[in-house]
């Protein structure tokens, strides 16, 4: 039986978890051992200039059910701000989405992925609840368009070529380029082609087409 996840911390209303393992099971089958908040926060203390964009991108391959995702996520709504992301009526929420658009997880097991996708969705509710306006039309299917692109089941360490990604650029008028993309591209072969790029869109029309 898989053990209860008694151990946590709280911050801006978003759970973060504290229990090294779920079960001795996981660590034998999976490898899995989280890292705890102090850690992280210590280790991204590391890399100040990685916060000084909303859209610089990380990678986590080993994402486990998001502890780095969430703190990544967590430092990067804090930076939101009027004076530079501003300028429409719908910026905060474009501004979120860019946040979110560029971070990435990959983890070998589907139910911490499931987890981390929960966490980060509650880190973006959360900053989205404190705005007086409502959540604009397509705003929560973006935010599940994105994570379902960006957070995936897969293996880092042995089939890094069959994990596929979604590369969001923000565009003027609130729209996102895409490109679909490997996470280590595949034998290239004669028959190998590249994916296309996806047609640039309107945040609120993510996942409609």
């Amino acid at each position: 039986m898989m053990a209860d996840m008694t151990g946590s911390t709280s911050t801006a209303g978003v759970t973060r978890l504290t229990q090294h393992i779920k079960s001795r099971a996981r660590v034998r089958d999976l490898g899995e051992v989280y890292t705890q908040p102090r850690e992280i926060d210590d280790m991204l203390a590391l890399v100040p200039d990685a916060f000084r964009d909303i859209d610089t991108r990380f990678l986590e391959p080993a994402a486990g059910n998001g502890n780095f995702l969430v703190a990544i996520l967590e430092r990067k709504v804090a930076l939101i701000v009027e004076e530079i992301h501003g300028g429409t009526d719908c910026w905060f929420e474009f501004a979120l989405l860019r946040a979110l658009a560029s971070v990435y997880g990959v983890d070998i097991s589907s139910e911490n992925v499931e987890e981390a996708r929960d966490r980060m969705t509650s880190v973006i509710e959360a900053a989205r609840a404190c705005r007086a306006e409502p959540a604009s039309s397509g705003f929560s299917r973006a935010l599940a368009t994105i994570l379902s692109t960006n957070v995936v089941v897969g293996d880092s360490l042995n089939a890094p070529n069959e994990i596929v990604l979604v590369e969001y650029s923000p565009r003027d008028e609130e729209r996102f380029a895409r490109q679909v993309c490997h996470l280590e591209n595949p034998a290239l072969d004669l028959f190998y082609e590249p994916p296309a790029p996806l047609s640039t869109i309107h945040y609120s029309e993510l996942g409609t087409r």
